[in-house]
């Protein structure tokens, strides 16, 4: 089924482009051994769903009323046991962000390297992770050969909770730039700061899906997701190991064979995609002189 997917204009290809489907099968410097193809795997295993029981809930109330009712609740919403949350809350006067917690993440880095590591961005005098003005930490996360940065915050939590919290959060955020829990992550944010609830004040919660209704088709569905794959593909469109994870992502979900209007006209996304890998491997094994001439 054609959507009416836009796919990226084929004269955006500016960036770097040195990445070889050749060079995915040889050891590169600086990945600890790790070949490219070792880290597209890992980063696939990265991105894979928690499990229900990995992901926990966490009650945000959205009801300005409530908020200001100390427990009581308002004339609308009446506060009871939340059945997800497990918590005393406003019956719809609250919201339930899924997230995952520190051991379910470190969990899922230990399976997909045994070795992986971070460590801060800077030190006190004594060796120490050292925070910012705001009481946040930057951190670089390590896995598979390959780093992140992620940043860790504690709220309003003070003493030695605060700093478990500050690295466990940062692991968290930086887990995050590696697409794990991504999937967690929705424009729920936006639905509660408009319905007045705010943001969440911690990058350790994911937000919950945005309801949809009921009569919402799978081939709507599809629609979205194939739209947001070709998003991705816009903003890497020069990076082929990058575009190879995008394919992944399509198989996997099985739109790859969805149709977008690309540079060539319509085709399937897996076709789209794999057109642009061969031509920027292509290029990248093409000399510069003989790219300047032509």
């Amino acid at each position: 089924m054609a959507t009416a997917t836009e796919a990226p204009a084929s004269n955006t290809a500016e960036g770097p482009t040195s990445h070889t489907q050749n060079q995915a099968n040889t050891r590169l410097p600086n990945t600890f051994g790790y070949t490219r193809a070792e880290q597209i795997d890992a980063l696939h295993k990265l991105r894979e769903p928690f499990l229900p029981t990995e992901i926990r809930y966490l009650p945000r109330v959205w009801c300005r009323a409530c908020k200001d009712s100390r427990g009581k609740g308002c004339q609308h919403h009446t506060y009871a046991p939340c059945d997800k949350c497990k918590q005393r809350m406003p019956r719809n006067g609250h919201i339930d962000l899924r997230f995952v917690g520190h051991a379910e993440a470190t969990n899922r880095l230990l399976n997909v390297d045994p070795f992986w590591d971070w460590e801060p961005l800077t030190v006190d005098e004594r060796g120490l992770p050292q925070v910012d003005g705001y009481r946040g930490l930057w951190i670089r996360l390590t896995v598979c050969g390959m780093s992140r940065l992620g940043y860790g915050h504690a709220g309003d939590k003070t003493g030695g909770d605060a700093v478990k919290e500050v690295i466990g959060d940062a692991i968290r955020n930086a887990g995050m730039r590696f697409g794990m829990a991504l999937d967690l992550w929705t424009s729920s944010d936006l639905e509660i700061i408009e319905s007045g609830g705010g943001a969440p004040d911690s990058d350790q919660v994911a937000a919950a899906p945005a309801p949809q209704s009921a009569s919402t088709s799978s081939e709507e569905q599809n629609t979205q997701h194939v739209q947001r794959l070709v998003d991705q593909a816009k903003n890497c469109w020069a990076n082929a190991i990058a575009l190879t994870q995008v394919l992944g992502d399509a198989e996997k979900h099985n739109v790859a064979d969805e149709e977008v209007n690309g540079p060539n006209g319509w085709q399937t996304l897996r076709a789209l995609l794999n057109d642009r890998i061969t031509v920027l491997n292509q290029e990248a094994t093409t000399p510069a002189s003989e790219r300047s001439a032509a």
